[in-house]
This record gives structure tokens, sequence and C-alpha cells, in this order.
């Protein structure tokens, strides 16, 4: 492992700020150098969070480590999980930076990177009717699942679907972030990317994740969310 993605004590402070709740997340691996934020959070914590997939390369932490690289290339700023589960952190939570693009929801307004944080997991996302990826990987069925807008509210189609260790970690996380600061971050706004950015954000599809990469509707994972399991 390379020294940039080694976890180091000077940006995983252990104590708290002042009423805010933790600024890194604990079970995550803090890595430098550091995303490119925007600003504060206007709660110095996000209200939500947005789950993307990468669609991109899932074989390995590489290529979690790799999305953390082109991401920071290109001044975005999200957690990433990699297919182990792993969860790599490059910024603290009091600040946010752009991962949504052009996005809207009832309650936030547009540009919801400045509320929301953004949770990249890795995958390959949407897939051709042959179970193949945009960078030529064919993946087995069963690694696969076929959705359709009726029932999760995203593009029909066939996605590679997260790991069993992504789903649980996702979910972990989230009920973290909620624990850690319950007085703002607010499980309705946990949001898919393909809600925000698409036909019940902006009218249209921009985007189309997680869609079917998750197990389930974002209906159904925010109320597993309230049920705190």
């Amino acid at each position: 492992m390379t020294e940039e993605f080694m976890a180091g004590e000077p940006i995983r402070p252990s104590v708290r700020e002042s009423g805010a709740g933790m600024l890194w997340y604990p079970l995550a691996e803090a890595v430098t150098p550091l995303m490119k934020t925007r600003g504060k959070y206007a709660n110095h914590y996000p209200v939500g969070a947005i789950v993307h997939y990468t669609a991109g390369h899932d074989q390995s932490e590489d290529d979690a480590r790799g999305t953390l690289s082109w991401g920071r290339q290109q001044g975005y700023c999200f957690f990433v999980i990699g297919p182990t589960g792993k969860i790599y952190q490059s910024f603290p939570l009091d600040e946010w930076g752009y991962h949504a693009g052009e996005s809207h929801w009832p309650g936030l307004g547009s540009s919801v990177s400045s509320k929301l944080v953004g949770i990249e997991v890795c995958g390959a996302g949407l897939l051709d009717s042959n179970r193949k990826s945009w960078f030529g990987k064919t993946y087995p069925a069963d690694q696969t699942r076929k959705v359709t807008e009726a029932d999760y509210g995203c593009p029909t189609g066939l996605y590679k679907a997260y790991t069993e260790e992504q789903e649980e970690a996702l979910i972990r996380l989230l009920l973290w972030l909620k624990s850690n600061k319950p007085n703002v971050f607010d499980n309705r706004y946990v949001l898919g990317h393909h809600e925000v950015s698409g036909k019940q954000g902006i009218g249209y599809w921009r985007k189309q994740d997680p869609g079917g990469a998750l197990s389930m509707s974002m209906t159904a994972l925010r109320k597993r969310l309230d049920a705190g399991a």
C-alpha cells in the first residue's frame, strides 16, 4: 500500500467538535491527500446522503482506491465503499464537496451536493442485455439484478448488484451518520442519485444510480433506516 492510502492520525481527530458529533467515521480508512471541499454545510453536517455507484471496475480494493484518486483529480468529494465492504473517507463531515451534479429535491432545492454527503459504492452499474458493462466485462447472472421503473423508481434494466458486504457497510454507515448527529441528519433525505438527478428530481433521466445495484428500492431503504436495522 502506498503512503497516500495509509490512515493517519493528523486527519482522523479523536476529539469531537463542540456539540457537532464526530467528523470521521470510526470504521473508515482515512485517506490522504484530502478530497476537494467547497465550504461548510449549513449545520456543519450533512442533512442526508446520496447513494451512487461508480459505474466502474469493482474487482478489488485497488478499484476503490482508484475511484478516490479519480475523484480527487476531478475535484469531487465522497465516501467510497469497496467490493469487500471497506469504507474510505477523505474529507471531514462538516465540509461539502461536489458529487451529485445537476440535481433537485423538494425541501432541499437545487445543487444538493451542498446539503447531502455522497457515498460511492464500487460497481459496474447498468449493464446491457448480455450482462456486459460499458468497459467490456461480462458479469455472471447471479451478480446482476433486473428491476423495473415501477418497482424501483429508476430506469428499467439490468444492473450489477452490490455485494452483500457493500450493502451491509452502506447501511451501517447511514445508521451511524444518523446516530452521530440525529438532530441534523434526516433519513428522508437519504436519496438515490437517480432520484435527485432523474424524473423525480430534475424531470428527466440524467443518472441511473444506484438503481438495481441495491437489493431494495430507495423508499424501502429509508424505511429500513427508520427501523434502525
